[in-house]
């Protein structure tokens, strides 16, 4: 059974592995950068010998340090890139800032949301590094704007990866941060680092998440007392996480009494396996 973390386990989780050896904040950020770039490549294998497009959005914390990571690194295979900026690159965190500054030595940084992308080519990936596991409120109208003109058809066939979390999604209840109708990247692939979190699974998690990948970083495991734990669930449950309970069936068990319910029980329970209501 895998682990599942909630924000403030997984801060906690850095602070004690890093202060443990595991390496520095800049060590941890380059490492999440690879794992995002690795499991893009596993995800769109066709990408890999013909580099394609990359729009990447950086917020104004370490998630976007992760966001300039991986636009070096995709730069460095050739790539073309653009990066924008939600924020004051002087008021980054020192981690965040260094590998702004590394990106800025290879090419621009548009400034959110004043510069915003525009598609340009049937296909690329648009990579959201805006907000992670940190965001505690609604996006913002701005935001909330910017990630509405990223719907349009310009960018339909593109490849949407949302880094650690989706920008809006609540990490630890899967929920839209602001309410039910608030903004919210939609991603075709989430990559979390060193474990996945409650919010990829519960609420609209799963849906607005897309596939999901975790990346090791370096923090060994055992950091964190009483995770949650991941209980699989049959395929078919998952394939009814975003229908109705009646959507596969509906099963009706009358039942003998008492002594007589053995084949009534077997009944119900393969009515529960193929999914039926």
């Amino acid at each position: 059974m895998s682990a599942l973390l909630t924000a403030t386990q997984m801060r906690n989780a850095e602070r004690i592995g890093m202060a443990r050896g595991a390496g520095s904040g800049a060590d941890l950020m380059e490492r999440a950068g690879q794992g995002v770039v690795a499991a893009m490549l596993r995800k769109w294998p066709s990408l890999a010998p013909a580099p394609s497009r990359a729009v990447v959005l950086c917020g104004p914390g370490n998630n976007g340090g992760d966001g300039f990571v991986i636009a070096r690194l995709l730069a460095g295979l050739g790539w073309r890139v653009e990066v924008f900026l939600l924020g004051d690159p002087a008021r980054l965190p020192p981690d965040a800032r260094l590998n702004h500054d590394r990106w800025s030595a290879l090419g621009p940084v548009g400034r959110l949301p004043d510069a915003r992308p525009e598609a340009a080519g049937p296909e690329g990936v648009l990579i959201d590094a805006l907000f992670g596991t940190g965001l505690t409120r609604g996006l913002g109208p701005e935001v909330a704007q910017l990630l509405s003109s990223l719907d349009m058809p310009g960018f339909a066939d593109w490849h949407r990866v949302a880094v650690d979390l989706p920008s809006g999604l609540c990490a630890d209840s899967g929920r839209r941060i602001g309410g039910d109708d608030a903004a919210v990247f939609r991603a075709d692939l989430a990559v979390s680092f060193h474990a996945a979190k409650l919010g990829h699974y519960l609420g609209e998690g799963p849906a607005l998440c897309g596939a999901l990948e975790v990346a090791q970083i370096g923090l060994p495991d055992g950091l964190v007392t009483d995770p949650v734990a991941l209980v699989e669930a049959p395929t078919v449950a998952l394939a009814k996480r975003g229908g109705h309970k009646y959507g596969h069936g509906h099963a009706l068990v009358l039942s003998g009494g008492f002594g007589r319910t053995g084949a009534a029980r077997l009944a119900a329970r393969a009515a529960l396996r193929i999914g039926a209501g």
